[in-house]
């Protein structure tokens, strides 16, 4: 068990020593993205909340689910952070259900997160750990999701972010035309509100309104 607890420490201590230098370079100068990035980065579950749903009998169950983060350079996309993110279901951590790019810059003074799709992605699995599989991400793999761009606010102890046109960003799923998506990201909380609606307005897929996103608590 020791031998175990050593080698995870030792894998997580490496990947942020190779993160470190790119992140550090990509954040002078923006105190607020800095801070931003900062509260992004780490290990997120939603365990606390499904426990929650159960306990109370809610009507609708949220996803027990981990959200990865880490810092990663990848060439070609300008002034900003970038941040490798991966999501998995709690029983299946080998296939992650979503992989992203998410790179955080200033457009018109305001904080903005771009969101790219990864070619290939399964050549990332779990790459949050392996540093030298995250080197080998650049922009030639990236797609960016038109239209999906957050705007986030500072608001006290949290950055607020939505979507600025939901009607922009696009959706297939179970008839859904597009995507609204919100945000609220607090050093230790970040709550994703991630729904489908089609062109009349029909909710089609993600929690139903007036229904909270899926709130991820800090691991580490």
């Amino acid at each position: 068990m020791l031998r175990h607890l050593a080698v995870s420490v030792s894998i997580a201590f490496a990947v942020l020593i190779a993160a470190a230098p790119a992140f550090a370079q990509q954040l002078r100068g923006d105190r607020e993205l800095k801070l931003l990035a900062k509260w992004m980065t780490g290990d997120w579950d939603t365990f606390a909340q499904v426990d929650e749903d159960e306990e109370s009998d809610a009507p609708y169950r949220h996803t027990r689910a981990l959200l990865r983060v880490v810092a990663v350079t990848v060439t070609g996309l300008g002034d900003g952070i970038a941040l490798y993110v991966e999501n998995q279901q709690a029983d299946s951590r080998s296939k992650p259900y979503r992989q992203r790019v998410y790179f955080l810059t200033r457009i018109d003074g305001a904080i903005k997160m771009q969101i790219f799709r990864i070619g290939n992605a399964e050549e990332f699995v779990n790459a949050y750990k392996k540093p030298k599989v995250l080197r080998t991400l650049d922009s030639t793999r990236l797609t960016r999701e038109a239209g999906c761009d957050l705007k986030y606010v500072r608001d006290g102890g949290v950055f607020r972010g939505k979507v600025e046109n939901a009607k922009t960003c696009p959706s297939k799923l179970r008839g859904a035309t597009y995507t609204y998506s919100e945000s609220e990201i607090g050093p230790d909380r970040w709550v994703n509100l991630d729904q489908g609606f089609d062109d009349a307005g029909n909710h089609k897929w993600g929690p139903p309104p007036g229904t909270v996103g899926h709130v991820f608590r800090r691991r580490r």
